[in-house]
């Protein structure tokens, strides 16, 4: 089947190292704060600080940025770009479709963990904010086409699954 556009941006890679950066630069900036003061207080919180970072902060955010993945779609399945092989997803595996953060990160949750886990986030548009309206038109209609898939699924495996009565 003919796939349409990729719904990730081309450069998810720039973007991971884009988005790590800057927010390293921020953190190290908010520390040099302290040192210009000089006084213990000041080296105290730097240690602090530097500790957070290595031991909470780049953990959780490397993690948190391995869950973005490339994906694109097509009229039944979902395709997450996973290194250097890719996987595929029928939309009836798919629980839901919601905005994770306000630069424009989507989640899909699944209802089977798969080899990456139980979710998939992916990046529609490095200009999110700007162009929402395009954006979240085509994961509407994604969410019509993960509704319709299940609609299909349920009526292909039967409604009724309870087990017979003695």
């Amino acid at each position: 089947m003919e796939r349409s556009k990729s719904l990730s941006i081309n450069s998810v890679k720039r973007y991971k190292f884009f988005l790590m950066g800057s927010l390293s630069i921020m953190f190290l900036a908010y520390m040099t704060l302290y040192l210009i003061d000089g006084d213990l207080y000041g080296v105290v919180m730097v240690v602090v600080y530097l500790a957070l970072m290595i031991f909470y902060w780049y953990p959780n955010i490397g993690k948190f940025l391995k869950k973005i993945k490339e994906v694109s779609y097509d009229k039944e399945n979902l395709y997450v770009q996973e290194g250097t092989y890719e996987i595929q997803i029928p939309f009836h595996e798919v629980k839901d479709i919601e905005i994770v953060s306000l630069d424009g990160l989507y989640k899909f949750k699944l209802y089977q963990s798969d080899q990456f886990g139980d979710e998939v986030i992916c990046k529609p548009s490095l200009w999110y904010p700007l162009n929402y309206k395009k954006v979240d038109a085509e994961l509407n209609r994604i969410r019509g086409l993960v509704r319709k898939a299940h609609h299909e699924y349920t009526d292909k495996i039967g409604f009724d699954r309870s087990l017979p009565s003695n």
